[in-house]
């Protein structure tokens, strides 16, 4: 017997509530409301990529029955065989490994952490014990930006990769770049970020096809 049907993660974050936030917040009208939505939305995103992390490079099955009744347990699954049956020894879900990755792959974008994994840990940490609007904002706003620079850094040759913020925000590649740098490159911007933009755009010319 198979249990899929309790296979269920956190769905990526709109791309139009990230905007609406950025956007009220320069107004000086963001209310803590949105702040909350937008900040436990990354935060319970961030909490399943995490998860399934650990389930496919650690083996670490996190139980999905469990995990809706408050009660966190950890399944071993046996990596060396990819079909192997994955049972709570607490309150009896079962499913195979192919079974749980084959929908969690289908779940609402990619859920590996990839080279974004200190980003995600680094928020998972720091967002919770954020207790004003201020200190809210700037944590969801260097999760954000920080993308930028995980695929590409100044001392490492480009990558043909997708973006990690695809996995986080709910969008595709295009809607995705155009929002973070609409966010990160206004008309304000600091000099020292015009000289990271005008970097990350050569180097996105020099990028190989992505096929």
């Amino acid at each position: 017997m198979s249990d899929r049907s309790e296979i269920e993660w956190s769905p990526r974050v709109s791309l139009a509530k990230i905007r609406e936030l950025y956007v009220n917040e320069a107004r000086g009208t963001v209310e803590d409301e949105l702040i909350e939505e937008v900040g436990f939305g990354l935060l319970a995103r961030c909490q399943s990529i995490m998860e399934y992390t650990a389930a496919c490079e650690e083996g670490k099955v996190r139980c999905m029955r469990c995990a809706k009744q408050g009660q966190t347990t950890i399944i071993q699954r046996n990596m060396s065989k990819p079909s192997a049956l994955i049972r709570c020894p607490v309150c009896g879900w079962q499913v195979r490994w192919r079974v749980y990755k084959n929908e969690s792959e289908n779940y609402d974008g990619q859920l590996l952490a990839g080279h974004a994994r200190e980003a995600f840990t680094r928020y998972l940490a720091v967002y919770p014990q954020s207790r004003t609007r201020e200190e809210k904002i700037l944590a969801i706003d260097r999760l954000i930006h920080e993308f930028h620079w995980f695929i590409m850094k100044e001392d490492q040759p480009a990558r043909g990769n997708k973006p990690a913020a695809v996995n986080l925000l709910r969008g595709n590649i295009v809607q995705v770049y155009g929002l973070l740098n609409e966010l990160t490159y206004g008309e304000n911007t600091p000099p020292e970020l015009l000289e990271g933009k005008s970097w990350w755009l050569e180097a996105q010319k020099r990028k190989p096809d992505q096929g």
